[in-house]
């Protein structure tokens, strides 16, 4: 598939295009800054999660990285 055809965390069809912020738990100063896309299901997740983040496999993702 090509970029942008499904939601970085399922097989859905992406909602919006978001930037966010990633990084291993144990070391939370080291983050990435990414854009991907995501579908209405995984949106709600992560803004529910807030400024905490949300925890997924190996990493903490949280909307926005400013």
């Amino acid at each position: 598939m090509a970029d942008g055809d499904r939601c970085y965390f399922c097989t859905q069809r992406p909602r919006e295009e978001i930037a966010i912020a990633r990084w291993h738990p144990e070391e939370p100063d080291e983050q990435e800054r990414l854009t991907i896309h995501l579908c209405g299901k995984h949106m709600e997740r992560l803004q529910k999660a807030g400024q905490r983040g949300w925890p997924q496999k190996d990493y903490v993702y949280k909307q926005g990285f400013w």
